[in-house]
């Protein structure tokens, strides 16, 4: 479950390496971040989303939302019911996720990667 501390520490994480993409808090529950990247060679701006009930965090990775679209990797969303789906990606063993070190950010280094993979 997510503490103050560990969410007062994800959000400078972000601060520092993410300027752009904000923190938020639902009256749900719910806690994540929200912002765009810009596609490395299309320049074009996906929305970002990374949002995950503050219970399950950091123990359940936070799923991924990307707007408009790209690519089929889609899949069932069973953290936050989006009908939509989520990103589907894999963590090569190594980088797979750790609560202990995980954080927000690595999302959006996925997201990123997964746009340069695109073709974005």
């Amino acid at each position: 479950m997510l503490d103050e501390r560990r969410w007062a520490i994800e959000r400078e994480i972000m601060r520092r390496r993410f300027p752009w993409i904000l923190p938020f808090e639902t009256e749900s529950g719910c806690v994540g971040f929200f912002g765009q990247l810009r596609g490395p060679k299309t320049g074009v701006r996906y929305e970002i989303l990374i949002k995950i009930p503050a219970n399950l965090y950091p123990e359940t990775e936070p799923p991924i939302y990307l707007e408009p679209r790209i690519g089929g990797n889609w899949r069932a969303d069973n953290v936050n019911r989006n009908p939509n789906g989520k990103l589907c990606y894999d963590r090569p063993g190594s980088e797979a996720w750790h609560p202990a070190r995980g954080t927000f950010a690595n999302c959006v280094l996925v997201a990123a990667d997964y746009l340069r993979s695109q073709g974005a």
